[in-house]
């Protein structure tokens, strides 16, 4: 594919009057989706997931690359297509939930639909008064979580990559804040996330994104994955801890969020190393909370597309450097060659 067929489609959804019409089929679907009684949302959402496993072939692809390279439950390609269908399935009823939000908030029925255990993590990190850095992955219904956490009695404030469709943008970001919670763009995030610590609240950051050229690579799964250094160089700097939360649907279709044990940072050094040894604990929390809920996560998302790619070039670049080194002229020991 060329540089040209690559930004065709870009260009097409940057056009105000595409936007437009996007954000307008977008509020019809959540009309019709709200109109559905709240007890049809997994079945509905179950059936969209198997739509989008049939129609969605390049992410069901990247799926099953994610499982194979990092040998997940050794699944041969059979049930790896089931398991990946159950993943598309639960991700679906997350999407009619989410479009739910409007009428679950409206009509008090949103903390009916979770649980929250453990507080008494969370609780004790913020008697610090230091604020707290609450890491949560792509698992469960996240964006529910954004709105239950905050209604439970947190202050609470999610960093958010902003949707290319400025109409889209703002509508989510008003269903986010919905129970109070607020919204720190990721385009100009770092005085507002310093502004939380001194409210002494909660900065919530997903911490399972590739994190691209800027992460530091560490272990998921046992292999290397471009992670954000952001919660380690909060919390070394400013003293929050760092509170990993759980995030999982039951099969009785309540929610659950789980804090669990902070982690340790008061002994490290405020350096890279630091930085890896603290966010190599954090993925393997979340690395732990993936395995009791495997098909809650996003598997389809590229997780070690970047460390891949750095170190693949790392190889190439020491191959180079091999080869010329074998052709690299030798001295002769037979001494200097005489004149003729």
């Amino acid at each position: 594919m060329t540089d040209t067929d690559d930004e065709k489609p870009l260009r097409l959804r940057r056009l105000r009057i595409v936007q437009a019409l996007t954000y307008l089929v977008a509020r019809a679907i959540i009309m019709i989706v709200c109109m559905l009684p709240p007890r049809m949302a997994g079945r509905a959402g179950r059936l969209l997931g198997r739509i989008m496993y049939v129609v969605d072939r390049k992410h069901v692809k990247l799926a099953r690359k994610n499982l194979t390279r990092t040998g997940f439950m050794n699944l041969d390609d059979r049930a790896q297509g089931r398991f990946i269908r159950r993943v598309y399935e639960h991700f679906g009823t997350s999407i009619v939930e989410n479009l739910m939000l409007p009428k679950l908030v409206q009509g008090g029925r949103l903390m009916q639909l979770a649980r929250m255990e453990n507080r008494h993590f969370m609780d004790a990190a913020l008697a610090r008064g230091k604020g707290a850095i609450m890491v949560i992955a792509h698992l469960g219904n996240w964006e529910l979580g954004g709105l239950f956490v905050p209604a439970s009695g947190y202050a609470a404030n999610s960093i958010v990559r902003p949707i290319e469709n400025p109409w889209l943008d703002r509508f989510w970001n008003r269903l986010r804040a919905l129970t109070g919670q607020k919204v720190i763009s990721k385009e100009t995030a770092v005085l507002d996330m310093v502004r939380v610590f001194k409210r002494n609240e909660i900065l919530v950051i997903l911490a399972d994104l590739d994190a691209r050229d800027g992460g530091v690579f560490i272990p998921f799964f046992g292999q290397p994955a471009s992670t954000t250094r952001s919660p380690a160089v909060f919390a070394m700097r400013y003293g929050a801890p760092i509170v990993p939360l759980e995030v999982w649907r039951g099969d009785d279709g309540i929610h659950h969020y789980r804090y669990s044990e902070p982690i340790p940072v008061g002994t490290y050094a405020s350096n890279d190393a630091g930085v890896a040894d603290i966010m190599t604990k954090v993925n393997a929390r979340l690395e732990e909370f993936v395995r009791r809920h495997p098909t809650q996560w996003m598997w389809m998302h590229a997780r070690w597309k970047t460390a891949g790619r750095v170190l693949r070039k790392e190889a190439e670049r020491r191959a180079l450097q091999a080869q010329t080194s074998d052709f690299r002229p030798q001295a002769s020991d037979d001494g200097p060659t005489p004149d003729v």
